[in-house]
């Protein structure tokens, strides 16, 4: 039987239910792979998993999510999603609508450069003339 600390290590017992915040069957618990609880085979034959850190608690010998049943069945990746998720392809997280860290966000920092980049000014700085900063305001 799974106890709070064996969640918060990552143990899920197999043939474990799991409901959403609603008390809703989301599925069956058939292992857990690394950040994923990998859910027993659905009708069509597959597997699906979702993100351990979903899991809000253990409690009358269920996995009871933190998000109702309609929004974890959502946020179930297949098997496809899963492996370009956990590859080292760069392009892995476009599939879940992350960034690429790859350079600069926001629209303030993509307008003024990296940081430490001559094109990045503070406040009251302006070019001089000569190429370097000129720190005093008229």
């Amino acid at each position: 039987m799974a106890n709070a600390s064996d969640l918060a290590q990552g143990r899920i017992p197999d043939h474990t239910p799991i409901v959403g915040s609603d008390g809703r069957p989301v599925g069956t618990v058939d292992g857990v792979e690394g950040d994923y609880i990998k859910l027993m085979r659905d009708e069509a034959g597959q597997h699906r998993w979702l993100p351990r850190k979903l899991v809000a608690g253990f409690e009358g010998g269920m996995v009871r999510l933190s998000m109702p049943a309609a929004q974890a069945t959502e946020a179930m990746v297949g098997e496809a999603e899963l492996a370009q998720a956990q590859s080292l392809d760069p392009d892995a997280g476009a599939a879940f609508g992350r960034p690429d860290d790859s350079g600069p966000h926001g629209s303030r920092a993509q307008a003024h450069g990296p940081k430490g980049s001559p094109d990045r000014l503070k406040g009251g700085q302006r070019p001089a003339a000569d190429g370097g900063i000129n720190t005093h305001r008229k």
